[in-house]
């Protein structure tokens, strides 16, 4: 089995598959983007990648990964409102409506004609807002099955921005062959220290940790930290102050 390693991931999993399709779900300001793109930097290294933007403006795109630009096809879906399209050789088609059929067409020839082996969608939030869930579902299955037909490792994105979008998620996320959530550590939040976490969930019939991975983020790159040191570093400061911890 042809596998995408990712180092920053390493810990978690030895690689993504060829010819599945897994989801990247989590609140915003999570990361999920960057990851996204680091998991794009490891397809181009030695493959074309397809990258669809809905959420980010092809130019941003074409800078993150201008070391890889003879290997990078955009489609964009940012611009939908915007009649000044962007004129880069990148930019190979464009989304001009919220229509899960146009979006598996133009998916499905630039994958044919341009023989992509990776395929970014960052992100599905407007569509999970915009299209009805039979339809929706259905295109996730497309998608699925193109990945299997073409040897695709496919990323999709989606933001968890409401308790509907969630539960929609929750319905659909049985159509991918793998799941990543990120998250802030609800207690660490509680005290008031935002710390970030992701752990792959699910992937089907590859062996992974489901361990929380604690991270992050400098200089472009998912960066690990040890949650029991900061805990610990936070115990000792308020044992300091005099405040007892229980168990402690």
């Amino acid at each position: 089995m042809e596998l995408l390693k990712c180092e920053v991931l390493s810990d978690l999993i030895e690689g993504f598959p060829f010819g599945y399709m897994v989801l990247i779900r989590g609140d915003l300001g999570m990361g999920k983007t960057l990851l996204v793109k680091l998991l794009a930097k490891s397809v181009l290294n030695n493959y074309p990648l397809l990258y669809v933007t809905f959420d980010d403006n092809p130019e941003s795109v074409v800078d993150d990964f201008k070391n890889f630009s003879d290997r990078l096809f955009i489609i964009d879906g940012f611009t939908i409102s915007d009649q000044r399209k962007v004129k880069s050789p990148n930019v190979i088609d464009f989304i001009t409506e919220f229509d899960p059929g146009q979006v598996i067409n133009k998916v499905g020839q630039a994958v044919y004609s341009k023989g992509v082996r990776g395929l970014i969608i960052d992100s599905i939030n407007d569509l999970l807002v915009n299209v009805d869930p039979r339809g929706l579902i259905a295109m996730l299955k497309q998608l699925k099955a193109l990945s299997r037909s073409r040897n695709l490792v496919s990323f999709i994105v989606a933001h968890v921005t409401t308790e509907d979008v969630d539960n929609l998620l929750n319905t659909v996320e049985y159509v991918f062959d793998g799941v990543i959530e990120m998250e802030f550590d609800e207690n660490m939040a509680n005290i008031g220290i935002p710390v970030r976490r992701l752990r792959i969930k699910r992937m089907k019939g590859i062996s992974h940790s489901m361990n929380w991975f604690y991270f992050t983020t400098a200089k472009g790159t998912i960066v690990p930290i040890d949650i029991n040191e900061i805990k610990n570093m936070l115990k000792n400061t308020l044992e300091s102050l005099g405040v007892q911890i229980q168990g402690g």
